[in-house]
């Protein structure tokens, strides 16, 4: 467990302390920048006195002093310092400049992401979908198991790994993850998440809870398949309607090549009931078994004699603990995302006004917090 004191102290400088090649944070010396975020910059960097390579992230200097930023990278840490899973990226150290800005070493990876894979691909083979899906049901199982949420699932923050770590893929981005009941940093009625991604209660700010991962590694799964999400609009407001009241096309339709036990479970997902979703077990041993029923095609697809035509998964009811009634939703707000092209979209969480009534526009995943 990482435990860092945030509260303001004399020794800490209002200066923003600016990092650049040779600056030293921690014990590591920063060799180049390689990405921003929204909650903070990303530097490769190396141990002064061992041969490790790190990705160090840093919170932004115009959120210090937000309330509950610097207390999201903490937990960001926290999290990856108790996972072990070779699916999750590993945490080495963490601790804060001298201008008070938390700051997180961590494992350095050279693969791309899903989201880069799919825009320079667009689809993936029935096959690929399997073993991708399973890969990341069985970090998801993990992580469930301990009343971890994820909450921001999305092609963006899932890093494929090369051979030698084994395991093929990373979950990243772990800063708006849910702990479960006795530990949270989002009010309740509060959305987080990406809305292309976003599961409908999640939509709603209620019933955070393992099937909203589920959820999410349904629209990738369903994205990956047919090169598109299955809900897509030109506003905010109308892809939260759609996942909330629409119903995606037939899979079997868009990808005749897809056995029709994947398109199955891919659509039972995207269930708008969470009780009806299968657990991360169930989705990583389903597309296991669908994976490894394939045949050799030359273009990697499933053989077209469905030997799991009728596979049933079990619906086990969710325990209390996974299901977490949240009272008083906040409304969903309205914002623009970019309009529809021929152009791949980037899937971030859109910009919402700076001024909206009675509420506080935090700067983290665009949530929408109640004014105090």
């Amino acid at each position: 467990m990482v435990a860092i004191l945030l509260d303001p102290s004399p020794r800490l400088t209002k200066t923003t302390v600016v990092l650049g090649p040779d600056s030293i944070v921690g014990s590591y010396r920063i060799l180049q920048q390689i990405g921003c975020g929204g909650m903070g910059a990303v530097f490769e960097a190396i141990h002064t006195l061992l041969p490790r390579h790190v990705a160090i992230k840093v919170l932004h200097p115009q959120l210090r002093g937000h309330p509950g930023v610097d207390l999201r990278m903490v937990q960001e840490a926290s999290i990856l310092d108790r996972l072990r899973h070779p699916g999750i990226v590993r945490v080495f150290d963490c601790g804060l400049l001298v201008d008070g800005r938390p700051w997180i070493a961590m494992e350095l990876l050279a693969g791309e992401s899903l989201a880069a894979k799919l825009a320079r691909e667009t689809t993936l083979p029935p096959v690929e979908v399997c073993n991708l899906v399973a890969a990341l049901a069985e970090v998801l199982a993990t992580v469930h198991l301990r009343g971890i949420i994820h909450r921001d699932l999305k092609p963006d923050n899932v890093l494929f790994a090369d051979a030698e770590s084994g395991f093929p893929l990373r979950i990243i981005d772990w800063g708006v993850a849910r702990l479960g009941p006795t530990a949270r940093l989002t009010l309740d009625g509060v959305t987080c998440g990406t809305p292309i991604y976003m599961s409908p209660e999640q939509a709603a700010g209620r019933n955070i809870a393992p099937p909203c991962d589920i959820y999410s590694l349904g629209v990738m799964a369903y994205e990956a398949l047919v090169g598109h999400p299955p809900f897509d609009g030109r506003t905010l407001a109308e892809v939260v309607a759609l996942h909330m009241h629409g119903e995606a096309a037939p899979l079997s339709e868009l990808c005749p090549v897809a056995p029709r036990a994947l398109c199955d479970l891919v659509h039972r997902m995207l269930h708008k009931v969470p009780l009806y979703r299968p657990t991360a077990t169930e989705v990583r041993r389903a597309m296991q078994e669908l994976g490894t029923a394939s045949t050799d095609h030359p273009d990697g697809t499933c053989s077209p004699v469905d030997a799991y035509a009728s596979y049933e998964l079990t619906t086990a009811p969710w325990t209390a603990l996974t299901l977490l009634a949240v009272q008083e939703p906040a409304a969903i707000q309205y914002g623009t995302l970019e309009p529809t092209t021929r152009i791949r979209r980037l899937r971030w969480t859109p910009e919402l006004p700076a001024s909206i009534p009675g509420r506080v526009r935090s700067q983290v995943s665009g949530e929408i917090l109640r004014k105090h």
